[in-house]
């Protein structure tokens, strides 16, 4: 039986190793933080996921809030100038999406691949550490890395990206926000600013887990959004949204904020995402093949919340593929022929889609218009979220 190392214990190492440990492939997860750690720092994201995604967790038994993470039942568009609504729709998805903090959901997986036997090792995820145990593994898939590590990795040039952040963000997490009276999620453009959006979502460490809700606000860099590195500290940042919700945000928004509080320190994150669209297979410094995956060859700005549903995606994907050959050979023909389907299907799709939504053609701002008065439109464009793929269509006119 060959032995497998997974680099990243993220929404793509984490059900990559649980698969194997549970196939009976021998399996080392390597993380850069201990479970305590990840439980206990700050946000790393605003993570949506939609049902597709969340019936593959279930059916692997990792629904664990399933049953009771809030319900997002679709998408409350706003187009909003100096906080005046020029339009607004709402629409369903075809099933609920759902949320939880990935401080919460990471350090429970974490915690029950080790109670399960998992291999769990604490270091560095960079090229050096990847190299030096390189031999002792028949394979090696890089889901998190550090900046040398992922360079590793040839860019794609039949995809290329942007080469800086396409929006400066700033997010919390929040306790005391009203819920949406249809429980939607909340999308709000801000012509030649940027967006806003906002989600319920589980916090809490595991066995404590409550209700809350998150808003991120994504800047144009440069622009008159752009003002977050001014607040750098928690209560700062707080102070920051209240004032950004009450400038921006079209009134019936903005009241469900009116009294709101972090849900702990660590609920702030300001930066910037790079997008990038890597080859799946990395050359280390000695010359051995590394199988890439997650945002490691696929990395998106979280504006348009597809992160974590690819990163899932990519894991349960590169599974399969070993669970069907658990002997080998996990030769660089095997890793492409491994990773071609998540990137067509799901990852590429999804990484041209967030394009889209940040830099939208005369085409994709006249169907956000047309929305308003065609709920067969705005239906078509909440599934987008759901199905990235089907925005070709969308955009091709076949709802219009």
């Amino acid at each position: 039986m060959a032995r497998v190392r997974v680099f990243g214990a993220g929404e793509c190492g984490l059900p990559l190793a649980r698969r194997l440990l549970d196939g009976g492939v021998p399996v080392t997860l390597v993380a850069d933080r201990t479970a305590e750690q990840v439980l206990n720092g700050s946000v790393t994201s605003t993570q949506v996921k939609f049902p597709r995604t969340l019936d593959l967790e279930t059916a692997a038994g990792m629904g664990t809030w399933r049953e009771t993470a809030p319900q997002i039942l679709g998408i409350r568009f706003h187009l909003a100038v100096d906080a005046a609504l020029v339009t607004t729709w709402t629409a369903p998805f075809s099933r609920p999406a759902q949320s939880v903090d990935q401080r919460t959901a990471l350090s429970h997986r974490m915690t029950e691949f080790v109670s399960a036997g998992g291999d769990l090792r604490i270091t560095e995820l960079s090229a050096a550490e990847a190299d030096r145990h390189a031999g002792d593994y028949d394979l090696t898939v890089v889901t998190r890395a550090s900046k040398d590590l992922a360079a590793c990795f040839p860019a794609d040039a039949a995809h290329p990206m942007p080469d800086r952040p396409m929006r400066r963000m700033l997010a919390v997490y929040l306790d005391g926000v009203a819920p949406d009276p249809d429980g939607m999620g909340a999308y709000v453009a801000l012509p030649g600013l940027g967006e806003a959006v906002t989600t319920p979502c589980l916090v809490g460490a595991p066995g404590q887990e409550r209700r809350a809700d998150n808003i991120m606000f994504a800047a144009l860099p440069g622009g008159e959004l752009d003002v977050f590195d001014e607040a750098r500290t928690p209560a700062a940042r707080l102070d920051l949204i209240r004032a950004l919700i009450v400038k921006y945000l079209p009134p019936e928004l903005a009241d469900r904020f009116r009294d709101v509080e972090l849900t702990d320190a660590g609920a702030t994150l300001a930066g910037g995402v790079t997008p990038a669209v890597r080859e799946p297979v990395g050359v280390l410094p000695s010359g051995a093949a590394v199988l890439g995956g997650a945002d490691v060859v696929c990395r998106m700005d979280p504006g348009g919340a597809q992160g974590a549903n690819n990163a899932v995606y990519c894991g349960f994907r590169y599974a399969e593929a070993i669970l069907a050959t658990p002997e080998g050979p996990f030769d660089r023909e095997w890793m492409r022929a491994t990773a071609q389907p998540w990137l067509t299907e799901i990852a590429h799709p999804a990484a041209e889609w967030t394009i889209s939504m940040l830099d939208p053609s005369p085409r994709m701002q006249e169907l956000l218009l047309t929305a308003g008065q065609n709920p067969a439109v705005a239906a078509a464009f909440a599934e987008t979220f759901v199905h990235p793929a089907t925005m070709s269509d969308l955009v091709a006119g076949q709802m219009s």
